[in-house]
């Protein structure tokens, strides 16, 4: 590879771990294409990514980001995944190697505050079982509406109730001129 090239995959790489708050590395041996396929095309769904780095190139990226502690696990073939939002990458990997058991996982980062936090297996799933934001988000909004519906509701059952009330009466009126007549 010549330098520029290399230089190009550095500065790449150091722009997502830039904008990744997670990351997690797979040792993805065993892995054929159309099963990396999938798994990009599953990880682009959820508004992630995955990258097949050079540890050399990975390591030199690395240095002054979050993503520092990473760098110990850059040995032999790894794959990164990353994204912006922990939960979406977190949903496909552990379906993903749930499906494909020659992948191993390896370790994940989150980012919090500026720092990187080393995240297991565990905490993989953990994420996985998390709503995603969007989900968050128009649970929120759900939550923040209802007030609002049940004072509207509360509004409308005044008139509501005062029209029945008024229709009863003149139900009672209608029985009672027959019985009079």
């Amino acid at each position: 590879m010549e330098r520029q090239a290399k230089e190009t995959m550095v500065a790449s790489l150091i722009e997502t771990f830039k904008t990744a708050q997670v990351g997690f590395l797979l040792d993805y041996r065993g892995m054929n294409v159309a099963q990396a396929t999938e798994l990009r095309r599953k990880l682009r769904a959820a508004k992630s990514g995955m990258r097949v780095v050079k540890n050399n190139l990975a390591k030199i990226a690395l240095k002054g980001t979050p993503f520092e502690g990473l760098e110990p696990s850059l040995v032999q073939t790894r794959a990164l995944v990353f994204g912006a939002d922990p939960v979406g990458p977190a949903k496909v990997l552990t379906q993903f190697l749930k499906e494909h058991e020659k992948i191993k996982y390896i370790m994940g980062l989150l980012v919090k505050g500026g720092q990187g936090q080393l995240v297991d297996e565990r905490m993989v799933k953990a994420l996985s079982d998390l709503p995603s934001r969007e989900q968050l988000i128009g649970q929120l909004l759900s939550l923040m509406q209802a007030p609002a519906g049940q004072f509207l509701r509360l509004l409308n059952e005044v008139p509501a109730k005062f029209l029945r009330t008024l229709k009863a009466i003149a139900e009672q009126k209608d029985q009672a001129a027959p019985a009079a007549s």
